[in-house]
């Protein structure tokens, strides 16, 4: 219906194409950009300031109060807290899918009815990417620091906040209540967060604040700095510029793969408008239900470049070939066509149907990978109409000749290995299996990780002095620490870094430990900032300090933290087996910056935070996983806690990388089942046949030799960007299978014997096969190379690595395995016999 309504109005069709791609352009200069997509981290924290009550006071007065009165809330998992000099911290924990606001709403009524002591106001938050600081900076120059701290108050931050689309400028409570202090490249500063309005650009705000700054300059005393100390911006910009830059490469190389099969210029670019077309429909969707430009939507239509194409190329291959055999243009648009409209909707059906689960699995996955499955869903949808319509609509008006049709080499060899197979069918399915299961054992060579990092220049460092009887210990520290970054700095390789002692009153640091201190680096961009982390873990440790050194992306998922909890009644016990477990720790390669909150110093005890979790004492022994293969690593940990022993009463609980990827394969593997099941029953309703899609279904473990085979190859991680690709395989897969099975059925509705019909339809849809298949695979060549850049990290190399693989293998064996597997459920007898007809 819609191509013959196509046909009849094409003129109209035309105009309605190009004004989709006048929408999408307009769409993409109103789309906001950011990191992420907008979500909320299942996290309310409650924040109070006591002042002058030390860390036994504050968890007698404020703490246990408010978590008894937490106690039994819906839709709380985890309640961490830490009693702190003057301030209490409680950290509620839910689960990724929740209604956060909701939960906000309940701890906010509970807070709100007890009676604290006076003075005592609870501030209550969600944690959410946009209350994130977009920009931070350092204020620094006069030596007066009260003087500087009045002149960033009454002057800057006013100033900040006029630029549009800011929320808000501020310092940290506990820099303007004297909780903590703070140093910029060794001088006294005053640290600025800037946060962005919900709706705002990010990178059009903080390049705003920057300008505003340099504005102001003018106004003040001559002696004040404003250092960067972190920007989103262009860590931001960076990754859009580098998948960006994939994309194009990848639409480039699908228009030559396509002309290298047709040898023509128009059907080439007539198949290849469905990419500009269904990418800037699938803006005009995204525009529609406020979505942003970010690296999983980019990544999303990066890879949604890979699949539009196809169904156009089915079309267009066999719109050709009906003009090579002597059809009229339009006559064999239309036919053409509707010969392939049944398998070409039912392939993309399915392709959309395998990321249905994540709207339903809930968790980090559920909630962050939608937008990512919404805009690929979105280009696919297009791209079916795209082919239905415009594609025959261009097809009839600028092919009206084809050269005649002759089969190739390519063809003829096809069709003597198919035969081959056919006959000799036990020992085609024999092999084909036998590469199967060889695959899995391939899986404990395969690195196992959860999300690679995506590069950023940001360096997060920590100094804890265990054994410091007092302040000035920490800051003697700190100072050897601060004057090796002042040496880096004077070299290039770092631009700026902020130290900072105390508890500042934030999210991240407020159970500060009172003999550590923290420092943000921001390198240059030359740097390496994976090479530089691990030399400065060497150059800064020292015997009477812990110096922990992390790769950090501004906003980013961490990928390679250790976090262990010892919970338990009795403190001592606690501190001894941590004391302990870290020594152990500290023994094993690949794991560095092994450290424990417990306080060792004499006297120190009084100002050490107390941190609980459930109500329960608690030490969290923290660390960076250096070695790639995350689950390895986490199988050495366990054999460490079991050689430190454990005495009765005290619990471990892994959080962290190691939790993160136990949640992630259970997540993805509930996502893979379902999707599997979706896409049989969507090939059941739409081809009304039971045993048809379970053949098609059973091309699927085909591609599970290419797609741990790559990942062997290349040592990529088995991570979630992998997982991801796994998912994509099982609606990618399928779409070969469909297009050959089809064709083949119908053959045989055409009175053709089984054998002829396989054979005759294996030489026919070879050609489209092929061309979809190295089209999908060139595309996301870029990606796998990272020919554009290596930020992509959740959308990244490991992804493509997997699709890749398991396309080239599967698409082969499909060519191959599925008629043998067709001819055992659809002919019971002999095995048919290569080059005749059943």
């Amino acid at each position: 219906m819609l191509t013959r309504l196509a046909l009849r109005a094409r003129i109209l069709t035309v105009v309605l194409m190009l004004a989709v791609m006048a929408g999408g352009a307009y769409s993409l200069s109103k789309l906001q950009i950011e990191l992420l997509p907008d979500f909320d981290f299942p996290v309310v924290t409650v924040a109070a300031f006591y002042p002058q009550a030390g860390p036994q006071q504050v968890l007698d007065e404020l703490t246990i109060p408010m978590e008894e009165a937490l106690r039994g809330t819906p839709g709380i998992v985890t309640v961490r807290s830490s009693s702190a000099p003057s301030i209490a911290l409680i950290v509620i924990e839910s689960d990724f899918g929740e209604d956060i606001r909701a939960l906000e709403a309940e701890v906010t009524r509970r807070v709100g009815s007890l009676t604290l002591p006076p003075g005592v106001q609870p501030r209550i938050s969600r944690v959410n990417p946009d209350e994130f600081p977009i920009l931070e900076i350092s204020a620094l120059g006069n030596p007066d620091i009260n003087l500087l701290a009045a002149i960033v108050s009454d002057q800057v931050l006013p100033a900040m906040e006029r630029v549009p689309g800011v929320y808000s400028a501020e310092v940290p409570l506990g820099i303007t209540q004297g909780l903590s202090i703070t140093r910029t490249n060794g001088q006294p500063s005053i640290p600025i967060s800037v946060l962005k309005e919900p709706d705002a650009n990010t990178v059009e705000v903080a390049n705003a604040v920057t300008e505003a700054l340099d504005q102001l300059r003018a106004s003040l005393p001559p002696d004040i700095q404003f250092i960067e100390i972190a920007n989103q911006a262009p860590g931001i910009q960076r990754n859009i510029n580098e998948l960006t830059t994939e994309v194009i490469l990848g639409a480039v190389l699908a228009v030559t793969v396509i002309f290298a099969f047709l040898l023509s210029v128009r059907p080439t670019l007539v198949t290849s408008i469905s990419i500009p077309v269904s990418v800037l429909a699938a803006l005009i969707v995204m525009n529609w239900q406020d979505m942003s430009i970010n690296i999983l939507t980019l990544g999303g239509l990066a890879i949604a470049v890979a699949r539009v194409v196809d169904d156009s190329i089915v079309v267009m291959e066999n719109i050709y070939r009906h003009i090579q055999q002597g059809e009229p243009p339009r006559q064999a648009a239309l036919a053409a066509t509707l010969e392939v409209m049944l398998p070409i909707t039912s392939s993309t059906l399915t392709t959309i149907a395998v990321f249905a689960p994540l709207a339903f699995i809930g968790g980090f996955i559920g909630v962050v990978f939608l937008p990512f499955a919404l805009t690929i869903t979105y280009a696919l949808l297009a791209s079916l109409v795209v082919a239905l319509a415009v594609v025959p609509v261009l097809g009839s008006i600028f092919i009206s000749r084809a050269r005649l049709y002759k089969e190739n080499l390519l063809e003829r060899s096809y069709a003597g290995l198919l035969g081959w197979a056919l006959a000799r069918r036990k020992r085609t399915l024999l092999i084909a299996a036998g590469l199967a299961l060889v695959s899995l054992l391939l899986l404990p060579f395969i690195p196992i990780s959860f999300i690679p990092s995506m590069g950023e220049g940001v360096l997060s460092v920590s100094v804890a002095v265990p054994n410091a009887q007092s302040s000035a210990e920490v800051l003697a520290q700190l100072d050897d620490v601060e004057a090796v970054l002042g040496r880096l700095r004077s070299e290039g390789a770092v631009t700026a870094y902020r130290s900072t002692y105390g508890n500042t009153g934030q999210f991240f640091s407020a159970g500060a430990n009172a003999n550590a201190a923290s420092l943000l680096v921001r390198l240059s961009p030359e740097a390496d900032a994976e090479a530089l982390a691990e030399s400065m873990r060497q150059e800064l440790a020292g015997p009477s300090r812990l110096v922990r050194v992390d790769a950090s992306g501004d906003g980013e998922p961490s990928s390679n933290a250790l976090e262990l909890q010892l919970i338990g009644e009795d403190y001592d016990a606690l501190a001894d087996t941590a004391r302990r477990f870290t020594a152990e720790l500290q023994k094993l390669p690949g794991l560095v910056n092994v450290e424990n909150d417990v306080i060792n110093g004499p006297g120190r005890e009084d100002d050490a935070p107390i941190a609980r979790i459930n109500g329960k004492r608690a030490v969290t022994i923290g660390g960076t996983i250096t070695a790639r293969n995350t689950q390895a690593m986490q199988a050495q940990v366990r054999q460490a806690a079991d050689r430190a022993g454990f005495p009765a009463g005290v619990e471990l609980a892994t959080g962290g990388v190691f939790a993160d990827i136990e949640r992630s394969f259970r997540q993805m593997g509930i996502a893979m089942t379902m999707g599997v099941l979706l896409v049989y029953a969507v090939m059941v309703l739409t081809q009304r046949s039971l045993v048809t899609p379970f053949v098609i279904v059973l091309s699927l473990p085909l591609a599970s030799i290419g797609a741990l085979g790559g990942l062997f190859i290349t040592q990529r991680a088995l991570g979630l960007p992998a997982l991801i690709g796994m998912l994509m395989l099982v609606g990618l897969v399928v779409t070969n299978a469909i297009v050959l099975v089809a064709f083949v059925e119908q053959l045989r509705a055409r009175g053709l014997p089984l054998g002829e019909a396989l054979r005759q339809g294996g030489r026919t849809r070879l050609r489209p096969i092929l061309m979809t298949a190295l089209t999908t695979i060139f595309v996301l060549l870029p990606l796998a190379l990272g020919l554009g850049g290596d930020s992509a990290g959740l959308i990244g190399a490991e992804l493509a690595t997997v699709v890749i693989g398991g396309l080239f293998t599967s698409t082969f064996l499909t060519l191959v395995a599925i008629p043998v597997i067709y001819s055992y459920l659809r002919l019971k007898g002999p095995k048919i016999k290569a080059g005749t007809a059943a």
